[in-house]
């Protein structure tokens, strides 16, 4: 029996670090910088708000629901 290869796209896998580094970043500006209500988090907020539903909706293309 072959095992099934599920192997993201190399452009999937870049969208996912970027998600994953701009979580990180949130939450190290969150505990020793800026507040919540900073423009600085709003915007880190908003971008990975954006690049998580890019991420899905690509997702959901490729492997369907």
């Amino acid at each position: 029996m072959e095992k099934q290869k599920h192997n993201m796209p190399k452009s999937q896998q870049v969208l996912l670090a970027i998600i994953i580094v701009l979580f990180i970043l949130e939450v190290l500006l969150t505990v020793f910088f800026v507040t919540f209500s900073s423009p600085i988090y709003k915007g880190v907020s908003i971008i990975n708000g954006i690049l998580i539903t890019i991420f899905l909706v690509r997702q959901i293309k490729r492997k369907g629901l």
